[in-house]
């Protein structure tokens, strides 16, 4: 989608597809860089890095884009404040064929909330960094292969003294859809990478587990009231089960 302020560099990585996407991306005037390899999502944003020209390098996940002015927001936020290390958006669920879409874009849209704030780690579906600022702290942790190194770099960032904004008015329009075992199945990648990424850097991982016995009483409540949707109680109800199994067994693991 054209921007209304261009980007200076279009990086594309490929990371080790093995359909027709690299033949397509060929087409258009990007920069295409292959691995080999399926390396992970992290490893994939480290590729990004290191090609980088520019001083802010934005992260667009492949199933989402961008609103027009998507761009032009986020690069009107980074000022002379040298501690502001990144600045990320908000996703918005448009693409909702099912129950669990529903349900995804009720409780498990990827954003912050409605206002401007500083935040302890950006979404991975839409956020930007100063490319100085990756580097200085090694980039992304490549043991982070499907999810979960947005919040590792968001609290090493943190942790070395910078600070990451919020802005919600930068918008991405997410293309994913769900079905019930599929919704399951990412609701717990997401809950043992989040527990992983707390464990690592020292963030209390047990404030997950206390997080999802508070959403088995909320979630449910919004459902009924906020949402209007009772059919999406038993939902609910299933994926705080998925998260409470899964932290527990994550946390069981000497080495998970």
């Amino acid at each position: 989608m054209t921007q209304s302020s261009p980007p200076d560099q279009i990086l594309v990585i490929n990371d080790g597809s093995t359909d027709e996407s690299q033949a397509i991306i060929e087409r258009y005037p990007v920069t295409l860089l292959t691995h080999k390899q399926n390396q992970g999502l992290a490893a994939a944003r480290n590729t990004a890095i290191k090609a980088a020209v520019g001083d802010i390098l934005v992260f667009v996940d492949v199933d989402a884009f961008p609103a027009r002015d998507f761009l032009e927001v986020l690069s009107a936020y980074y000022t002379d404040d040298p501690y502001l290390a990144g600045v990320g958006g908000q996703g918005i669920e448009s693409n909702i064929r099912s129950r669990a879409d529903r349900w995804r874009r009720a409780h498990a849209s990827q954003g912050h909330g409605r206002r401007s704030r500083y935040v302890p780690f950006l979404y991975g579906l839409c956020m930007s960094f100063r490319v100085s600022a990756l580097r200085e702290i090694g980039g992304f942790d490549v043991t982070f292969r499907t999810n979960a190194e947005d919040m590792d770099i968001g609290y090493r960032l943190n942790a070395a003294g910078y600070r990451l904004l919020y802005a919600p008015e930068a918008r991405v329009f997410h293309q994913r859809t769900d079905d019930m075992q599929s919704l399951k199945r990412t609701m717990a990648a997401w809950y043992r990478g989040a527990y992983l990424a707390k464990q690592k850097n020292h963030t209390h991982p047990w404030t997950l587990l206390a997080g999802t016995l508070r959403r088995l009483i909320w979630d449910p409540c919004k459902d009924i009231f906020v949402e209007r949707d009772v059919t999406l109680v038993p939902l609910s109800l299933a994926i705080s089960w998925v998260k409470f199994k899964t932290l527990l067994k994550t946390a069981s693991r000497k080495n998970p």
